[in-house]
């Protein structure tokens, strides 16, 4: 047996806990039995010595024959002693001898009342009896005391008899509290033990092996989490795999290009200055695509890695989408697209890091330029709601299908896996962007439609600023 085992150390907690119930239970009520026989026996007797008692004195005499007609009846034994201990009368000669005096100790107890229950040891036979006593008058004649002896020795018998069962009932009960518990334990643990050995396979690459979930509890829970788990980690090792596809292919080709060219310039194969100028004009560009995508990968490791210092300042949200749009205007003409921005004049200073929330509207605004259709539009809007500022960057662009969403700010994640980097991105951009905008504190959703264009909505916290803005700020 596997004492280290889930099912041995859940069926031992559950054994213990059911064992320090019971047997504290059963020792309680095997206590309380025998304590009942024993206060029966006591009462009976009493009940017999006031019943003899009072015959005897509406008789006015001693009857010695209905007394030991009584005792043989009832298996006890009667006396009467005088006040000073001596036997009067007995029931059995043999035991309590007529003429004698009873232990002084007996009658102090039975005289004087000190104990409601007397035990008493016969020196004769050495038997224990239970002794009650009642006073006795008989018209002066005999004035002490009518006492009655039951042996103790068949109460002691029942009582032994009664925790034989106790005992037998108790092992019995273990026995069933076993059962159950190894029972429980297994139909417990295994879903316990299932989930070991489905995460032990998730661990090994084997995505597709799934817990069965068989109830809405805690449990179901946690193996529903597993499963989720197990396609998570599917999803980011496909995504880990295509990432470094074309990481490398990202920079192979400017890489290869650079080469290319510097190779043509460095065997003097152009024809002419015009034909030089072009080919360093391709190796310039092909560098700049190259460092960008390095910065990407340096920025999302510095995000991630929480390295990333933040510079909050009161920025002029007006001044800030301005001069992305000045940034942005070139690209923009290139693919014949109309820029507009719709700002709400109640927008108010932010107290936020200009620098990152410019990198977030760059990022989007190029995003929107990039896959837009020609002559198509950009449009920026900004209005305050409830104490935040909004931002909504629109677009009339190719859409996202709505099986891309959810993951389109996962890092690696590339809508379409057929294009290269010269109409897409490595995937880093937006999942940058919602990093960005978690630090600053806000929130960023999307919504698209395929073929009609797509909306980034961002909403950022604002506290007013206390020193009074004299900057005037218009409608755009």
């Amino acid at each position: 047996m596997n004492y280290n085992s889930i099912v041995f150390k859940l069926g031992a907690t559950i054994f213990v806990i059911l064992t320090a119930v019971i047997l504290p239970l059963i020792f309680t009520i095997d206590r309380l039995i025998a304590r009942s026989y024993i206060s029966d026996a006591h009462r009976q007797i009493h009940q017999l010595a006031e019943q003899y008692s009072k015959t005897l004195a509406r008789q006015g005499a001693i009857d010695r024959s209905s007394l030991q007609t009584a005792a043989n009846l009832t298996g006890t034994e009667i006396c009467i002693i005088d006040r000073k201990g001596k036997l009067v009368f007995t029931s059995n000669d043999r035991l309590f001898r007529r003429g004698t005096h009873v232990s002084r100790e007996l009658a102090k107890s039975v005289i004087l009342k000190k104990e409601a229950q007397i035990e008493y040891k016969n020196p004769i036979n050495h038997q224990t009896y239970f002794v009650s006593g009642n006073s006795l008058h008989l018209f002066n004649q005999v004035e002490g005391r009518l006492l009655v002896f039951s042996s103790s020795d068949k109460i002691r018998k029942s009582v032994d008899h009664l925790e034989l069962l106790v005992l037998a009932s108790m092992i019995g009960a273990l026995l069933l509290a076993s059962i159950f518990t190894y029972v429980a334990s297994k139909k417990l643990a295994s879903p316990l033990l299932q989930m070991e050995k489905v995460t032990r396979e998730v661990a090994k690459g084997k995505f597709y092996r799934k817990v069965d979930i068989s109830s809405n509890d805690e449990l179901g829970s946690l193996a529903l989490a597993i499963n989720d788990l197990g396609q998570e980690l599917e999803r980011y090792r496909k995504r880990q795999k295509e990432f470094f596809a074309n990481v490398s292919h990202d920079l192979r080709t400017p890489i290869s290009h650079i080469k290319g060219y510097a190779q043509v310039l460095h065997d003097r194969l152009y024809k002419n200055e015009q034909e030089q100028d072009l080919y360093l004009s391709i190796i310039l560009d092909e560098s700049n695509q190259l460092n960008a995508l390095i910065t990407d990968l340096f920025e999302l490791s510095k995000i991630e890695g929480g390295q990333l210092d933040l510079q909050f300042n009161w920025i002029n949200i007006h001044e800030l989408v301005e001069n992305c749009f000045l940034k942005v205007a070139l690209k923009a003409k290139q693919r014949e697209l109309r820029l507009y921005k719709e700002l709400d004049g109640k927008i108010p200073f932010v107290y936020t890091d200009g620098v990152r929330l410019e990198q977030i509207l760059m990022n989007l605004l190029e995003n929107a330029i990039r896959y837009n259709k020609i002559e198509g539009y950009v449009k920026v809007k900004g209005w305050v709601e409830k104490k935040k500022v909004h931002l909504s960057i629109e677009d009339s662009g190719v859409g996202i299908p709505d099986e891309d969403l959810p993951f389109i700010f996962e890092r690696f994640y590339k809508i379409d896996k057929s294009r290269s980097n010269r109409m897409g991105s490595t995937g880093l951009g937006l999942s940058i962007v919602k990093h960005l905008v978690y630090l600053l504190e806000g929130e960023i959703k999307v919504k698209s439609k395929v073929n009609e264009g797509t909306a980034f909505h961002v909403a950022l916290p604002f506290q007013l600023k206390r020193e009074k803005v004299t900057t005037k700020i218009g409608n755009e």
